[in-house]
């Protein structure tokens, strides 16, 4: 392989849409209308492959390959095959789970493939489990290298993500693609269907981040959810930061906000509110009005008084968690 990138604008319409209950697994940033580095660079046999992790328990039903020449125009290409293996350990994936062989790709934008044979008769069905690391590659048949007016495989123009990206080098040897000068991800996807909820990771009003839980689940938790197939070691669980030295709002972790003597106030906050057991006046101090107040809001169900899990219920958990603000006090 020798990557030579030439830059070209990208048209995505040539797919189709994800349907209900389907998710589009990508590391690439590529937009319509974007910039691609297209890569005429392989040789027959070598491979261009992402690693991707499934949100659910699902299966693959169909893979996407942006596929693109320079000039545009190029005749369609059979290309040897699209494979997807197990994780492995990057860069080299694990055993085969399936293969389509013999994809045709147009040049001009993503080719989504749905079925495993022309007649399009045995659809893409590819088991996969919540949290799975899974490899999806092409396999080259048409040598490209140095041919400007090849089409071939894109990157983004966003930069090559560690772990994300590799090349089978001469076929036989996987290398991490960003080692070899790759300077975007691959523009290969998996669509996937969960058939239900997607899951994620999760900021806990403690500070705290779990892997695995669904939207709703972060309802329940008072969390906050940050997408189908994010994961804990990808996000970082800020949230607004009260200063007292210094009366300062800034947004930081829980554990930094601890060390600056600061008061968080949650996950995906942005205001601060010194005081949050302080709800009738006179304000600035807590009497008994502010517990009447909280009463108030408790009996009337209000979700300002749901303070405590589980969240949508009113029960003694958020009467205990008013009294342990009220005992704060106010600074």
């Amino acid at each position: 392989m020798r990557y030579d990138r030439i830059a070209a604008l990208a048209g995505i319409a040539a797919a189709s849409l994800a349907h209900a209950d389907e998710i589009v697994l990508k590391n690439d940033s590529l937009v319509d209308g974007g910039s691609v580095n297209v890569c005429p660079c392989f040789v027959q046999n070598e491979e261009a492959a992402v690693w991707l992790t499934s949100p659910c328990d699902g299966e693959i039903v169909a893979i996407q390959i942006f596929w693109k020449s320079f000039f545009g125009g190029a005749d369609q290409v059979i290309e040897d095959s699209i494979l997807v293996y197990e994780g492995g350990t990057f860069p080299n994936p694990g055993p085969l789970k399936e293969e389509l062989l013999a994809p045709l790709l147009t040049d001009g934008g993503l080719n989504e493939f749905r079925y495993m044979d022309d007649q399009q008769t045995i659809p893409i069905s590819i088991p996969v489990q919540a949290g799975e690391t899974f490899v999806v590659s092409l396999k080259f048949f048409n040598s490209n290298a140095n041919d400007v007016f090849a089409p071939s495989i894109v990157s983004d123009d966003s930069g090559c993500q560690p772990g994300k990206n590799a090349v089978k080098v001469n076929g036989n040897q996987w290398r991490n693609a960003c080692s070899l000068g790759v300077s975007g991800d691959w523009v290969i996807r998996a669509i996937v269907n969960c058939g239900g909820e997607p899951t994620g990771a999760v900021c806990l009003p403690d500070g705290t981040c779990a892997d695995g839980l669904t939207e709703s689940d972060a309802i329940a938790l008072g969390g906050v959810w940050n997408g189908a197939g994010s994961t804990c070691g990808s996000v970082t669980c800020l949230g607004a930061c009260y200063i007292p030295s210094t009366g300062g709002c800034l947004q930081f972790d829980k554990a930094t906000c601890d060390a600056v003597g600061g008061d968080w106030q949650g996950p995906g906050t942005t205001d601060c509110n010194p005081c949050p057991a302080d709800l009738a006046e006179p304000f600035g101090t807590l009497n008994i009005f502010d517990l009447q107040a909280y009463v108030g809001l408790y009996n009337a169900q209000d979700p300002s008084a749901d303070l405590a899990a589980p969240f949508g219920s009113y029960n003694i958990f958020d009467i205990q968690a008013y009294i342990g603000l009220y005992n704060k006090g106010c600074p």
